[in-house]
């Protein structure tokens, strides 16, 4: 085993209630100390009340999980009435991460910080439209972004057979997303008198049909959304599949297939999706590399150091596409795959 430099403490900032992520890195404390590694978690509820922390290494690698009660309280709160995953989310989450930068860097003065992903940045690529456009840009395939605000332009490109995604610009888990084709029009927002109207839950977004209702189409269109022209994705045994990507400092480090029923519109496991590691034994190989690849590259082109990256492979097994890249992505369960120490594994000094 390769250990880590003893100079070193990892800095993991967190919410305890976060028992996806935060928590199961948490509990790996031990693995980090058998590493060489110094460890201090400390809570977000904390380090903005704290004036110093207990940390005597003059290199510091730092990793922050999602701010879930900040963002419960301040971003996606019950008070909000605009649309879920709007511009006003990215606007007050990069407060949030600006201030949460600064207090670090207040707290580690003459320390040397690395940032497992900046928080800055992390802010910045909450945004759809920013991380497919230069994903794009630099020749990563992603889906056909459609630019439009027009209700009769998509229902004329669902008349020549276009089935179409439009997902919020700022949201996650698989909440607010619409699926329409020509006689098919689903959504997980709440429908009340032709009104969207946002759950404050991240669980239980039932899709609902809405086909034809132009009233509710303009609504969702003319929000703060990214309109995307569907992949025919790959179906195994009835069962619609995509495949989460779990990449750190370029290495890829767990392949974590999803699927879903072959009608449903997602496969997140909040909505409904369930993991399935059996498929991998029947994917090519050429397949898996391909994807892997293609991850790489997102994770180089968006300079991440830790990703989750949603890949969907096409119906005939030929072209892959990056639909969707998770700067926090949930972990999978220890059964399945411990992340949190193949993470500690990769953790270095650059």
């Amino acid at each position: 085993m390769k250990y880590a430099d003893k100079r070193i403490t990892i800095l993991a900032i967190g919410d305890t209630v976060d028992f996806d992520s935060f928590r199961k890195f948490d509990k790996e404390r031990k693995f980090a100390l058998s590493r060489g590694f110094e460890y201090l978690a400390v809570d977000y509820g904390k380090i903005f009340k704290i004036k110093q922390l207990d940390i005597h290494t003059q290199k510091v690698i730092v990793m922050t999980f999602f701010p879930f009660k900040y963002w419960d309280k301040h971003v996606e709160c019950k008070n909000y009435r605009g649309m879920y995953g709007s511009l006003l989310f990215l606007r007050k989450f990069s407060k949030f991460c600006d201030e949460l930068a600064e207090k670090v860097e207040e707290l580690l003065p003459g320390k040397k910080i690395r940032f497992v992903n900046d928080p800055r940045a992390t802010a910045v690529y909450r945004d759809k439209v920013t991380v497919m456009d230069k994903l794009s840009v630099s020749g990563v395939k992603v889906p056909f972004r459609i630019k439009t605000k027009s209700v009769k332009v998509v229902e004329k490109l669902l008349s020549e057979g276009k089935k179409i995604y439009i997902k919020p610009r700022c949201g996650s888990m698989g909440k607010g997303i619409s699926y329409l084709e020509q006689d098919r029009w689903q959504t997980n927002f709440t429908i009340r008198k032709n009104k969207i109207v946002n759950r404050y839950s991240d669980y239980g977004w039932k899709y609902r049909d809405f086909t034809g209702n132009s009233k509710v189409l303009k609504s969702l269109i003319e929000g703060d959304v990214i309109m995307e022209e569907a992949v025919s994705s790959l179906n195994v045994g009835k069962k619609k599949i995509d495949f989460r990507v779990y990449g750190c400092f370029g290495k890829i480090l767990y392949v974590y297939p999803r699927k879903n029923d072959a009608d449903a519109v997602t496969t997140n496991i909040s909505q409904g999706g369930k993991g399935s590691p059996a498929i991998l034994s029947a994917m090519p190989d050429k397949i898996i590399d391909k994807i892997k690849r293609q991850v790489r590259k997102t994770m180089r082109v968006l300079d991440l150091d830790l990703a989750g990256i949603d890949v969907i492979v096409d119906d005939n097994l030929k072209d892959s596409y990056v639909v969707d890249v998770n700067m926090f992505p949930g972990f999978p369960k220890k059964r399945t795959h411990n992340l949190a120490r193949g993470i500690m594994n990769e953790l270095r000094w650059k």
